[in-house]
């Protein structure tokens, strides 16, 4: 007895033979050209045929993969702007959650003062009072705790947006930069920073006020000669002629 065919198994073995045919005939290289798969994975033309170019012939494929490099770095600015604006709108969503929590404790605030003034001037009915307040003081604790949690993740979004704010300006310096070189020169080329502007000279010490003229001469001074001795008195007996 022998085993019945399965129509549907043959088709399908039929339909990838045909198929494997296709991509054979497809992907066959042409003649003088080496294999390969670039057409189905980036680039079509194969690298090593495109390193075997003279440096005389290069001139439009430099060109054009600095193009190629300078829309790669667009692509990946644009990707931290993108993100960027995600942050934001998490922030502008959590800011406004964080408001309505924080007019939600407000109006409890508010009840709460209300019942207590009517408590405490003997009106309605004490246990309407007392379990009003109870429910207040619940409401306001689970209120204080979804304020935290809603301010822990507002600081924390803050924070990636200022991260993102710094890293999208670095980028765009970097995108400035990469489109400011001289077209054909290689991508990991880094830009060579900008000279700082010489300082300027420091003004010349003003001369001290002195008069005109030359300097005098310094002045020695002499030392003056010594008294002479006083005269000694004279005998008392010239005294009393």
């Amino acid at each position: 007895m022998h085993p019945k065919s399965n129509p549907t198994a043959t088709f399908a073995l039929a339909a990838l033979i045909s198929l494997g045919l296709a991509l054979g005939l497809f992907l066959a290289p042409a003649p003088g050209q080496a294999f390969s798969l670039g057409s189905l994975f980036g680039s079509r033309v194969d690298k090593q045929l495109v390193a075997q170019v003279p440096r005389d012939k290069r001139g439009d494929i430099d060109k054009a993969e600095f193009e190629n490099a300078v829309a790669g770095e667009e692509v990946a600015l644009a990707k931290l702007r993108e993100e960027l604006a995600d942050r934001q709108d998490d922030y502008a969503a959590t800011a406004t959650k964080v408001a309505k929590a924080n007019a939600t404790a407000a109006e409890l605030a508010l009840d709460t003062a209300r019942i207590d003034a009517v408590d405490a001037a003997g009106l309605g009915v004490k246990e309407d009072n007392l379990k009003l307040q109870a429910d207040l003081r619940e409401d306001r604790t689970k209120n204080e705790a979804e304020r935290i949690q809603l301010k822990g993740k507002l600081d924390q979004t803050d924070v990636f947006v200022r991260d993102l704010k710094n890293r999208v300006a670095d980028k765009e310096k970097t995108v400035a930069a990469f489109k400011a070189r001289r077209p054909g020169a290689p991508p990991s080329t880094a830009v060579a920073p900008a000279a700082a502007p010489a300082a300027a000279p420091a003004p010349a010490a003003m001369p001290s006020a002195s008069p005109k003229g030359p300097l005098p001469e310094e002045i020695v001074r002499q030392e003056l000669p010594a008294p002479p001795p006083a005269p000694a008195p004279a005998p008392e007996a010239d005294l009393k002629n």
